[in-house]
C-alpha cells in the first residue's frame, strides 16, 4: 500500500516545478528563524552555509518522503555531490549497501540482506537517485541487535563483544540527572521510562552516537561534500538525540535541522509551540484513511 502511495505521488508533483509550490501542496514549510513560510529553493539555498542537513521524519509519512526525495534531488543538482545517510540501514550492512549502488546485487538482496524496513518502499526512491547519480548512501545506524542487547542487559555489555564489533557501535556520555533528552525519553514512554531503567534510554543514546559517528567519519573523508541524514524526529527535535551528540563531537560543525510531521492545523499552525522543534518545520496533511 505505502508503494503505490509513493508512486501516486511522485507521479503528481515532480511535473510541477519548484515556483509553484503554494498552498496546492500538501506540505507547508516554515523558517523558524523568521516564523515564515517558505519553500525548497529556499531550503537549499539555505544549505550553502552548513555541511549537514539532519531531517527528522515520522515514519510512516509519505508526503514527508517526496519532500525528502526533492530536497536530495536539489541537493545533487546544486552541489554535484550530496551523501544520503540513513536511519534506516544499520553500520554492518554498509558492504551490502555499497554492493547494491555498484549494481552488483539486486534490490531483493538488498532488502533481504540489508535487513530494510517494513516500509522501504517509502526510501526507495532515494536509493534509486543515489544509485543513478553515484552517490554515496551511509548505512548509519547501530545494529539493532546491539541497541537490544543493551536495553536488554545494560550498557556494560558492550565490553562483552568481540573487539571487530567496536566497528559497528559508538560510546557515549551518559547523561545528567536533568539532562533534557531523558526528561523528553520519559515522557515519551508515558511515565513508564524512569521504572524500565536507564537501559533503555542507553540503547537509545546507543543509537544517536553510532550515527553521529557515521555521519563524522563520512564528513572527515571528504569535508567538501554535503551530508543529507534522515532519521525519526525524535533523533533530531530541539537539537536533541543525534544532533546534540555531533555537536558535543564536532563543535565546529555547521548543522541544518528539520522536523516534519503531520499536522492537524495544517492551516493555522501554532508557531510558537513547533518554533523550538528545528531551523525549518514541514507539516504534512494528514492522509485520509
Amino acid at each position: 500500500m505505502k508503494k503505490s502511495i509513493i508512486i501516486l505521488l511522485t507521479f503528481i508533483f515532480p511535473s510541477l516545478s519548484f515556483a509553484q509550490e503554494d498552498n496546492n501542496y500538501p506540505w507547508k514549510i516554515i523558517e523558524t528563524s523568521s516564523g515564515e513560510t517558505t519553500d525548497i529553493p529556499a531550503v537549499l539555498k539555505a544549505i550553502n552555509e552548513v555541511q549537514l542537513l539532519v531531517f527528522g521524519e515520522e515514519h510512516n509519512d509519505s508526503i514527508a518522503h517526496v519532500v525528502q526525495e526533492k530536497l536530495y534531488r536539489g541537493m545533487i543538482e546544486k552541489y554535484g555531490d550530496a551523501t544520503l545517510s540513513l536511519e534506516m540501514f544499520e553500520r554492518d550492512v554498509q558492504l551490502i549497501m555499497d554492493e547494491y549502488l555498484s549494481g552488483l546485487i539486486s534490490e531483493d538482496k538488498l532488502i533481504e540482506e540489508g535487513r530494510a524496513w517494513s516500509n522501504y518502499p517509502d526510501y526507495a526512491p532515494l536509493l534509486y537517485l543515489a544509485k543513478e547519480e553515484g552517490q554515496a548512501v551511509l548505512a548509519s545506524n547501530v545494529p539493532g541487535r546491539y541497541a537490544n542487547m543493551v536495553s536488554r542487559k545494560g550498557l556494560g555489555t558492550l565490553e562483552l563483544l568481540d573487539r571487530k564489533a567496536a566497528d559497528y557501535y559508538s560510546t557515549f556520555s551518559l547523561p545528567k540527572e536533568d539532562d533534557p533528552y531523558l526528561k523528553k525519553f520519559n515522557d515519551a514512554m508515558g511515565g513508564h521510562g524512569q521504572h524500565m531503567g536507564p537501559q533503555y534510554f542507553h540503547a537509545q543514546l546507543l543509537r544517536d552516537a553510532t550515527m553521529a559517528t557515521s555521519i563524522l567519519q563520512s564528513w572527515r573523508k571528504n569535508r567538501r561534500i554535503k551530508i543529507l541524514h534522515l532519521t525519526g524526529r525524535f533523533h533530531s527535535d530541539e537539537g536533541l538525540g543525534t544532533v546534540n551528540e555531533l555537536k558535543q563531537r564536532k563543535k565546529n560543525l555547521s548543522i541544518m535541522t528539520i522536523s516534519s510531521y503531520p499536522s492537524q492545523d495544517f492551516q493555522n499552525p501554532d508557531f510558537k509551540a513547533i518554533k523550538p522543534l528545528a531551523d525549518y518545520i514541514i507539516l504534512t496533511k494528514p492522509q485520509e484513511k
